[in-house]
């Protein structure tokens, strides 16, 4: 039996979004670690708690989508204990 390949690979834009998501979320990131900087200079402490907390689930959603998606059900099922 003999296999054919094709010329080129069925395109699906798989590789465009996740070039898209890691691109926008770079750009949060820094945004976010701007704020940081600021929240700091200000001694604005719980401003500075929050921006890096969000920055910190961003980073867990751009570089490791499946795992953060998989630990928030899992705290969220010890939450509400279904």
């Amino acid at each position: 039996m003999e296999f054919v390949t094709l010329a080129a690979p069925l395109v699906t834009g798989d590789g465009l979004k996740k070039w898209v998501l890691v691109v926008a979320g770079n750009l949060f990131i820094a945004v976010l670690a701007a704020r940081l900087v600021g929240c700091f200079m200000k001694k604005d402490w719980g401003e500075m708690i929050t921006m890096f907390a969000a920055a910190v689930l961003v980073v867990g959603f751009v570089y490791f989508p499946d795992a953060t998606v998989e630990l928030l059900k899992t705290i969220w099922q010890t939450v509400v204990g279904s």
